[in-house]
């Protein structure tokens, strides 16, 4: 079975690709008993040089007519396949098949374009759980010409259930875990945690197809640690691939102001927390000042006197113990609003005529209090609470009203903001 490079060369330039022709199998078979009866009658007791294989995809050749090599390698719900790329070959593309069973019906998932690189890499996404998933692969010319299907070699993997850990995260702040899993076979489920998945609880399974959730408790873990549930779905003698799914611990409640932003109008600040897995909190101006706080229950939200009197950036520290086992300190630095860039105007039409004396205003500003006077002199106006938008009532009497307003918070007093409005009353004409 001996030929030369040239002459495999030549042979496989003037036949469609990768198919190794029945002449030239013939011509090198005659070749090669010759060349065995030549040896016999000499009395030369010497092996036949090996042969030089042009063509990895010839059928007789080491490869077997398969140099792709593919494997498959399930990640949760997605089989990722890897496959060889034959250099020099003049390969286009590749063609990929799925089936159920190597001996069912294949049909097209898609193709991919050839690159230059060592191998090549498809994820084969959403595939269905607890079931087998068969692949081959054939090598595509620019002319459309193909490996021989027969000769290619399929991959296949039986797929564990679809495990989802909350809502699909791959990180987890609290140890109380909500696990959905997937099946398509099986009447109950074989759950363990990791590392060791030493103790297996069983869970009555949904109907193929449907969502089964339930409730799991991981273990105590240090900050980074990874979580592992591992998922079998079982039918009698029936027992699927496992899954096992992943996820790190990430406890670090990165807290914010209520409503967003770095700039605060009161010494009293309203905190939104990621709450998630907090069992108890604290807070305190200051890192070291964390010990002396008092601890308070985890929640969504806090409020607390927390900024002094400097009218400079402050910072807001908070402690966190989680259900982990392990506290997980964050702050953040806030600056008092000195309300030098505070507005207001009147929700009025752009011709400032209304025809009504109930109107609004908007207010922007980090403030706690507000007062209002149609006079400039506000003093004898008292203070209210403060809000983005304030309901003003004009003076009787048709005419100019000018709204004279004034902010504070527990830092400074805005100026005093102006804006205007022309009442009209009904069948009378406009004062201008």
């Amino acid at each position: 079975m001996h030929r030369s490079s040239s002459t495999a060369r030549r042979a496989l330039s003037k036949l469609p690709a990768f198919r190794l022709p029945a002449l030239a199998t013939l011509g090198f078979a005659a070749l090669a008993v010759a060349a065995l009866l030549v040896g016999g009658l000499s009395g030369c007791g010497r092996a036949p040089t090996p042969p030089t294989w042009d063509n990895p995809f010839d059928p007789l050749g080491p490869e077997g007519g398969d140099p792709l090599h593919l494997t498959v390698l399930p990640v949760g719900s997605t089989i990722n396949l890897t496959w060889n790329q034959p250099q020099g070959m003049g390969i286009a593309e590749y063609a990929i098949s799925h089936a159920v069973h190597p001996d069912s019906t294949w049909s097209s998932v898609t193709r991919v374009a050839h690159t230059t690189g060592v191998n090549n890499f498809f994820p084969y996404a959403d595939a269905t759980p607890t079931q087998w998933h068969w692949f081959r692969i054939q090598a595509l010319k620019e002319d459309g010409t193909a490996s021989l299907v027969s000769y290619a070699t399929a991959a296949g993997t039986l797929l564990g259930p679809t495990v989802i850990l909350n809502h699909g995260g791959t990180t987890v702040a609290s140890r109380h875990l909500t696990v959905k899993v997937v099946v398509t076979r099986g009447t109950s489920l074989r759950v363990a945690l990791g590392p060791a998945f030493a103790t297996e609880t069983t869970i009555a399974a949904a109907a193929p197809g449907d969502t089964a959730t339930f409730a799991l408790d991981a273990p105590t873990a240090a900050q980074g640690d990874t979580i592992k549930v591992r998922v079998r779905s079982v039918d009698g003698a029936y027992n699927s691939a496992a899954t096992i799914t992943r996820a790190k611990v990430d406890f670090a409640p990165h807290f914010t102001l209520a409503g967003g932003g770095t700039t605060v109008g009161s010494r009293t600040v309203s905190l939104a927390v990621p709450a998630t897995g907090v069992d108890q909190m604290r807070f305190s101006a200051t890192e070291a000042g964390l010990a002396a706080a008092s601890w308070t229950a985890g929640a969504a939200a806090h409020t607390e006197l927390l900024l002094g009197a400097a009218t400079t950036a402050q910072a807001v520290w908070g402690e966190f113990a989680g259900d982990f086992g392990f506290h997980s300190t964050y702050h953040i630095t806030v600056t008092p609003d000195l309300l030098t860039g505070a507005s207001f105007h009147l929700v009025v039409p752009q011709d400032r005529l209304v025809t009504t004396p109930n109107l609004r205003g908007a207010l922007v500003g980090k403030a706690t209090l507000v007062r209002w006077s149609e006079s400039a002199d506000l003093s004898a106006a008292a203070w209210q609470a403060h809000a983005d938008t304030l309901d003003i009532t004009l003076s009787a009497g048709a005419g100019l009203k000018t709204i004279y307003l004034q902010m504070r918070n527990d830092w400074a007093d805005s100026p005093v903001l102006t804006d205007y409005a022309t009442l009209v009353l009904t069948g009378a004409p406009a004062v201008r």
